[in-house]
């Protein structure tokens, strides 16, 4: 008796503590949205290639914003690939220093979508995340030392899911409102994953920090 006394106050010691509900993330992501202005942060992102089974790896940092004329942001990658992509209302850029040009896309009719996807778990109410997806709770995972919960978001658009992503994955700390950690899986299986480290929220920063400052003479391309 004394033995199984013993293993029992053992097993609550070191027990793991309770889990975050998905009603209680949702929660935390809802009052955080209203407050929401801006984040920046470092990354690493891993790209995935399904029919070649390969990844590649950069480093970088992002910076993103609410604009007067809709959400703005920036991510600029390092070395060996260096590049930045900007986004903002209905127009994509991406900057290649060492090509010197700057591919210019329009988002058309997506450009609502993606500048949703844009704000996913850090200025995006729970009403608006329920609207555009299946919301769904794993379980509890660490991103390395990090405890978080694990929420699977599947888009409702049939035509998103056929033609652009099947799944977005966020793992949120503990506590915190925003993800540590984003998974955009693809319909052809590729995928990439995106982990931030040194987040911050709201930030002290000029407009001019969210925008891509080109040099003079960039070649426009328009695939």
């Amino acid at each position: 008796m004394r033995f199984l006394l013993h293993f029992a106050v053992a097993a609550l010691v070191i027990a793991p503590s309770y889990a975050d509900s998905l009603d209680a993330v949702l929660a935390r992501m809802d009052a955080a949205s209203k407050e929401f202005k801006s984040f920046t942060a470092k990354l690493k992102r891993s790209d995935y290639t399904a029919v070649l089974n390969e990844s590649e790896e950069m480093n970088g940092t992002m910076a993103m914003h609410r604009a007067k004329n809709g959400n703005e942001a920036l991510t600029r990658f390092d070395e060996p690939n260096p590049h930045s992509i900007y986004f903002s209302g209905h127009t994509v850029r991406i900057y290649s220093p060492r090509a010197h040009t700057v591919e210019i896309y329009d988002a058309g009719k997506l450009a609502a979508t993606a500048d949703r996807m844009m704000l996913l778990g850090f200025g995006i109410s729970a009403v608006e995340l329920r609207k555009d997806y299946e919301v769904k709770r794993i379980g509890e995972e660490n991103v390395g030392s990090i405890h978080t919960t694990h929420v699977e978001l599947v888009p409702k658009s049939t035509d998103v899911r056929k033609n652009y992503v099947t799944k977005i994955d966020l793992w949120i700390p503990d506590e915190q409102a925003n993800p540590i950690q984003e998974k955009v899986t693809k319909p052809s299986k590729d995928y990439y994953m995106v982990t931030y480290s040194d987040p911050k929220v709201n930030p002290a920063l000029p407009d001019s920090a969210y925008a891509l400052k080109l040099p003079s003479g960039v070649k426009e391309l328009r695939p």
